[in-house]
């Protein structure tokens, strides 16, 4: 979806988790990116936090599909915290883009659901080096 300025965006439409037999969970994002469908998933144990680290494994995912792999992007931790009195889901994603390793920090305010706070968190992560990546 285009924004005022003519860049496109990254639409987040849903998430849904998928309990596997093994006891794994399955996390699958759906995102629109200029008007294409954009679906990735990751695994994880069916426990604790590791649910939403699927969430934000796999919309990690996604965003290199979006940005045709023009950076490469990995979870490093996930974690509940609270800041100014907000419970958050928060994130460090490292980025390699440009011959070089970033870490960047994301986060999102908890809401109804932890795992599409998880997918927000990690989008808050990334999204300076969408822009960034797109502009060329």
């Amino acid at each position: 979806m285009a924004n005022t300025s003519g860049r496109k965006r990254l639409r987040f439409d849903r998430t849904t988790l998928h309990e596997e037999a093994d006891g794994q969970c399955r996390a699958e994002v759906f995102f629109t990116f200029g008007g294409q469908p954009i679906r990735s998933s990751a695994i994880e144990a069916n426990e604790g936090k590791s649910p939403l680290k699927a969430a934000a494994r796999a919309t990690l995912k996604a965003i290199e599909q979006a940005v045709e792999g023009r950076f490469r992007c990995s979870l490093v931790d996930l974690d509940h915290v609270n800041a100014l009195g907000k419970d958050l889901i928060a994130v460090l994603v490292e980025v390699s883009f440009e011959g070089r390793n970033i870490q960047v920090f994301g986060s999102c305010q908890k809401g109804e659901s932890e795992i599409d706070s998880a997918v927000k968190a990690a989008l808050n992560a990334t999204n300076r080096f969408v822009e960034l990546a797109m502009r060329g």
